[in-house]
């Protein structure tokens, strides 16, 4: 019950600031209650991207034996590949991604706005996910993220990506 309550304060805090974010001062209480909110939707996306990752053993194994050019990080997301991208592009989208990310769905470019698998743009991923049926994921989202990136390769080419791969 006590959680639920911060996570009301929380909830009231951020509807304060957008409405009049001049006349809200944060208190100890509020800084308390948005991090807990925080906290609890951090632990909320380990637990989608854990049964996401659960989903995929399901589908191609442990990924502990796979003869593969690929780390681990990588091969698991080669189910969610072949879901989006044609055969004969299977390959090059692991090799961007082994570049773009290493395999990790919540990696950030530090030095810009890119992030995800196939590290997309924040100032271009609305479009592009509304433009592929993906208009309430965020870039962290691994399905979506690659479903982004086929389109893409589709749509325009690999132009898309600082990383190169043959072919």
């Amino acid at each position: 019950m006590k959680h639920h309550k911060k996570m009301l304060v929380a909830i009231a805090m951020l509807i304060l600031l957008q409405a009049n974010p001049a006349a809200a001062i944060e208190t100890a209480a509020m800084r308390e209650a948005r991090e807990a909110y925080r906290m609890e939707h951090l632990a909320m996306l380990d637990a989608i991207r854990e049964a996401e990752l659960a989903e995929l053993r399901l589908i191609n194994g442990p990924y502990d034996n796979v003869s593969s050019e690929f780390p681990w990080k990588v091969e698991r997301w080669r189910p969610v590949v072949e879901m989006y991208f044609p055969e004969d592009r299977i390959e090059w989208a692991l090799r961007i991604i082994a570049c773009e990310s290493r395999g990790e769905p919540d990696a950030k470019n530090p030095n810009s706005s890119a992030s995800g698998l196939f590290q997309h743009l924040a100032r271009l991923w609305p479009d592009r996910t509304e433009a592929t049926g993906f208009g309430d994921y965020d870039v962290f989202h691994p399905y979506a993220n690659v479903a982004v990136a086929a389109w893409l390769l589709e749509n325009g080419g690999p132009s898309h990506w600082v990383c190169k791969a043959s072919k």
